[in-house]
């Protein structure tokens, strides 16, 4: 999973860094040495680079090609993920002493695989939702104009959701979802007959919290 780890890690921080190309580069070599690729950084680099290169001209463009590379690598890297092990991980020693008493019995492949999901879910989620909604049509999206707020609180809820469901704890899912509704509900309330707010804030809350949700099985 530590390769996983670092192709998450590497796309969360190029879309964080204004989606350079770059950074996401840099993110990918430093991880697979933090990780112990060793030799196999030769091969491992050029592949998740080309991952990275792709999301990002594709999130500029507003195409799904980067997300269906994503989803194909990360469904081979978690079919590879016996195989695709590295013993000599640079940074263990450093992950073994760390004085946080709940990860005494966390593997360190979970988590690196925490630390790249959580990097993912940040800003480079933000470009699924967007994807996903432009499905809908120009008329819905364009609602994003008048609902502010959806970039700032899209990763709060998805980190919330995420270690809620990471921790076993369900039940305050159901608060995000009530305080969402909450929020939302003065503005949803002045939609115009078409509903098309709701359905931006329905379709929107539903792909983020699903995209959250979608990384819970890996641990």
């Amino acid at each position: 999973m530590t390769v996983l780890a670092v192709l998450l890690a590497s796309i969360g921080a190029a879309d964080i860094i204004g989606r350079r190309v770059l950074p996401g580069f840099v993110v990918v070599i430093a991880g697979l040495l933090l990780v112990g690729a060793g030799w196999n950084i030769l091969w491992l680099a050029p592949l998740l680079g080309i991952a990275v290169f792709v999301w990002i001209v594709a999130a500029r463009s507003d195409s799904f090609a980067g997300i269906t590379l994503l989803a194909v690598y990360a469904i081979v890297l978690i079919a590879l993920s016996g195989t695709l092990t590295f013993d000599d991980v640079p940074i263990q020693g450093w992950f073994d002493d760390l004085a946080v008493p709940s990860l005494a019995t966390v593997p360190f492949d979970r988590f690196a695989l925490g630390i790249g999901v959580v990097l993912f879910l940040t800003s480079a989620a933000n470009v699924v939702v967007r994807e996903v909604l432009s499905l809908t049509g120009p008329r819905v999206l364009e609602q994003e104009d008048d609902l502010q707020g959806g970039r700032v609180l899209g990763p709060l809820e998805r980190w919330f959701v995420f270690a809620c469901a990471v921790t076993g704890n369900l039940p305050a899912i159901a608060i995000v979802v009530a305080a969402k509704g909450i929020l939302r509900f003065p503005e949803i309330s002045r939609d115009k007959p078409e509903g098309l707010r709701a359905e931006y804030v329905l379709i929107g809350s539903f792909v983020s919290w699903g995209l959250a949700l979608a990384f819970v099985p890996l641990f």
